[in-house]
């Protein structure tokens, strides 16, 4: 799939006012008062994972989690400044719609600014990815922001109709 966004130029750059420098308060909040929605065991991924803080906050013993991004920058800099957590996570660099999914496919996937950065046209492409990818009965988590119009993009809006 094709996007007019160089994430990697931004990553390059340091273009990233997205980065607020921890993990999203809703995923905080989501495993503190709702942790019971998540899977216990398993593999997980967070496409478009940035710096990293959620793929680690998501990891456990059982829960092996993995970044995805398609900027090597990004990649970079999440392995070395977070490593591998003991084998809890690792971080890979591709591209969400052309990589290989481990055999299986994911118990959970986590999506906090992924499909808001993706052009409305890609939305098709990323929900027949994340069919593709979520193992039957697996969890998706996506955080539906922004639901109002703006006139800068990304992020693009969303709908809770979606």
């Amino acid at each position: 799939m094709s996007q007019k966004i160089d994430w990697c130029k931004k990553w390059d750059d340091g273009t990233i006012p997205w980065d607020k420098g921890q993990s999203s308060p809703a995923l905080v909040k989501l495993l503190n008062e709702h942790s019971e929605l998540l899977p216990t065991k398993g593999i997980g991924l967070v496409p478009g994972c940035g710096s990293g803080y959620d793929v680690v906050l998501l990891a456990t013993q059982d829960r092996h989690i993995t970044g995805l991004d398609m900027s090597s920058t990004c990649i970079n800099l999440c392995n070395e400044k977070l490593g591998n957590g003991d084998g809890k996570y690792d971080f890979l660099c591709d591209d969400f719609y052309k990589y290989k999914i481990p055999e299986g496919g994911y118990d959970l996937v986590y999506d906090y600014t992924f499909l808001c950065a993706m052009p409305p046209h890609m939305r098709p492409a990323w929900g027949a990815r994340m069919s593709e990818i979520i193992k039957p009965g697996g969890t998706l988590v996506a955080l539906m922001f922004p639901l109002i119009e703006k006139e800068s993009q990304p992020p693009f809006t969303l709908s809770v109709d979606m």
